[in-house]
């Protein structure tokens, strides 16, 4: 009994080294032998797209998010901006009525983020979709790097790179949650770079309008599932 244990013990270990620590290092040794694509340039004429943004009760962060996003670099006719705000109660509808370029679909009962994604979308008739959190702070530059990565017609989803910002006091959990969030992205800068990145994080990724498939409302890793299915696509 103890023998078998003990090869238990050890199997389930090598998993996870694999996992954390192999895995990781096949890969990034792997990217660094790989002859990387040529760079995308972007095109001259840039196409329209929408920021796509999902919310339930943020009035904390409207006014912050908004102001961030009027300061992204690209022509202002050529990005839109639509929200849908899932059954809030609070003052989100009202702070975002207040800037006429911005379309917002509110839907009184709380039905869900996927539901949210499905009722929004229908009104979104643009072919590239940028998905961001109410929350998430985007650089300026964003939108013409995500759009630039698309002009490679393999690429169906871009993913964002996602920083946690801290305070000046710094603690425990911020920092190891920032740590957390550096090694995830040298892996998944790794994997895209090999061509095995499938997963996308939720506070912003971009897709091809033509490649949305709906998912089932009750789905908890949505981000995950949308950039999966369109990575099985090719």
């Amino acid at each position: 009994m103890a023998t078998a244990l003990t090869i238990l013990f050890w199997i389930l270990l090598g998993i996870a080294a694999y996992t954390y620590i192999a895995y990781p290092l096949l890969t990034a040794i792997v990217a660094k032998l790989k002859h990387s694509k040529p760079e995308s340039q972007l095109p001259d004429n840039l196409p329209v797209v929408t920021l796509f943004v999902t919310a339930f009760n943020e009035e904390q962060f409207v006014n912050q998010k908004v102001k961030n996003s009027q300061e992204i670099d690209y022509p202002a006719d050529k990005l839109h901006f639509v929200w849908v705000t899932d059954g809030s109660t609070d003052n989100t509808n009202a702070l975002l009525n207040q800037y006429h370029n911005i379309k917002v679909y509110f839907e009184p009962e709380r039905l869900g983020k996927v539901h949210a994604m499905k009722h929004g979308l229908q009104f979104v008739d643009t072919e590239i979709i940028i998905f961001t959190d109410a929350n998430t702070m985007i650089s300026p530059e964003s939108v013409k790097e995500i759009v630039r990565l698309f002009q490679d017609p393999s690429v169906g989803c871009v993913a964002g790179e996602k920083r946690i910002l801290r305070g000046d006091k710094e603690n425990a959990a911020s920092s190891g949650e920032g740590a957390y969030w550096r090694y995830e992205s040298w892996i998944k800068q790794n994997d895209a770079i090999v061509g095995s990145a499938v997963g996308a994080a939720g506070e912003l990724f971009a897709m091809r309008r033509s490649l949305y498939q709906d998912i089932d409302d009750n789905t908890l890793l949505d981000d995950f599932e949308i950039s999966l299915r369109i990575a099985l696509k090719g």
